[in-house]
């Protein structure tokens, strides 16, 4: 007779085949090797003599190794020097954020440690870029044991239409073109690639003018003939949004706000400094235009007052900033009892891009996420074999397991590529 221990584990083995045979080996496997532990942590910083497509690199990696031989990578940016130091504060004098030894499997657990820790220094910061890389990291481990991809560990779908819009800087430019001048050009090239939404900064020159104090109907005007210009090349077939990186005082804002109104923007970004919910309420007094917030903000704590404020609106994040993979799908879900959708802040480094298409394929609020078109086209693919590209408009996840990272061959022996060991058992 089968003894109730071993049916157990028969049962459990044969449930755990209808995801795979990958799956089901790896775990049984597992049952013969020591639980898995954390037994090195790596920081990994880039030169400043790289520079591709006129750019230099803003980002970091943290490396969390394992005794079994599995390494997760998360990212998180800019201010490097900050964020490595944390990573090593949370290793060498923190009571409660200590990553040597503990398992990383356990992403609550570990989340809530470190947050608590560094939550009693006061929030934010480097301390909680380095928890949303770390989260990173653990997420990208997780789904190298079990061998899928996150997306498919939080229930998504690969078939999910991850609709992008495009964000155009000067900095982030297409061949050379420049929004003052060109954009004709850029809404075309943007349209013929299959991108349905582009996003801009049309006001941001008078910001910078005026300190964000007051704009002048000259201004406005100024700002809407970008707009014209991409609705008079294309139509209706290029959605655009409006970012204004918190430069705006209330009347400003709700002067530019009305002034859009006729021209059916998909969102406004960042109108004010995002700390004060119930201003941003007093501006949808004044306008149909969803207000998009915050990629400035981090953790479902902060993200809870903007969604119970009643304002409506978008919620954006940026998972190498708000906590990781692991909050931005609490603040999705959360956002998603309130019948609000939820976009992605991805200007950053690869691994941002990566972490952002599993996650969105995961969650059944999505409105956007943010793509810039010389990022995956040239600067990711100096590190990555793999970097998911945006077609006709969309882009899917990898299918490989954890976040699908296929680094370069070599990557991490270059000499531009600067890794350091923070902490090893």
């Amino acid at each position: 007779m089968m003894k109730r221990r071993a049916f157990i584990n028969v049962g459990a083995m044969s449930a755990l085949s209808l995801f795979g045979p990958k799956l089901s080996t790896l775990v049984g496997s597992a049952q013969d090797l020591e639980p898995l532990r954390i037994t090195k942590i790596e920081t990994v910083r880039f030169s400043n003599k790289i520079k591709i497509a006129g750019r230099g690199i803003q980002w970091m990696w943290v490396r969390l190794h394992t005794n079994q031989g599995i390494i997760g990578t998360g990212e998180t940016y800019p201010f490097n020097e900050a964020s490595e130091a944390a990573v090593a504060d949370l290793q060498w004098h923190s009571w409660a954020g200590k990553l040597l030894g503990t398992n990383p499997l356990e992403i609550e657990q570990t989340w809530s440690r470190i947050f608590r820790q560094t939550a009693y220094h006061v929030t934010g910061g480097a301390e909680m870029r380095a928890l949303s890389a770390i989260n990173i990291a653990q997420w990208d481990i997780l789904g190298q044991v079990s061998g899928l991809p996150i997306y498919q560990l939080m229930g998504g779908s690969a078939n999910k239409s991850i609709r992008v819009y495009n964000t155009y800087t000067n900095a982030r430019h297409i061949n050379g073109w420049r929004l003052e001048d060109d954009m004709p050009a850029i809404a075309s090239f943007l349209v013929d690639q299959g991108i349905t939404a582009i996003k801009f900064c049309p006001f941001d020159k008078a910001a910078r003018e005026n300190n964000g104090e007051y704009i002048s109907q000259a201004q406005i005007q100024e700002g809407l003939d970008w707009i014209r210009k991409v609705q008079d090349t294309v139509g209706d077939r290029l959605d655009i949004g409006c970012e204004f990186h918190s430069w705006w005082n209330i009347p400003s804002a709700i002067r530019i706000a009305s002034a859009l109104e006729p021209f059916n923007i998909l969102f406004l970004e960042d109108l004010l400094l995002q700390h004060n919910a119930e201003a941003y309420r007093a501006i949808t007094q004044h306008t149909s235009i969803p207000l998009a917030n915050s990629e400035r903000w981090a953790t479902r704590f902060d993200f809870r007052d903007f969604i119970e404020a009643d304002i409506g609106g978008i919620v954006m994040y940026d998972l190498t900033w708000c906590g990781g993979i692991s909050e931005g799908k609490k603040i999705s879900d959360m956002a998603n009892t309130h019948f609000i959708p939820t976009m992605m802040h991805t200007a950053g480094g690869p691994i941002l891009w990566y972490a952002s298409i599993q996650l969105a394929a995961a969650i059944s609020n999505l409105f956007y996420v943010e793509s810039v078109y010389p990022n995956w086209k040239e600067r990711y693919p100096y590190f990555f074999d793999n970097v998911p590209k945006v077609v006709d408009g969309s882009v899917r996840p990898p299918d490989t397991p954890g976040l699908g990272l296929q680094f370069k061959p070599g990557l991490f022996e270059r000499a531009d590529v600067m890794v350091k060991t923070i902490a090893e058992e």
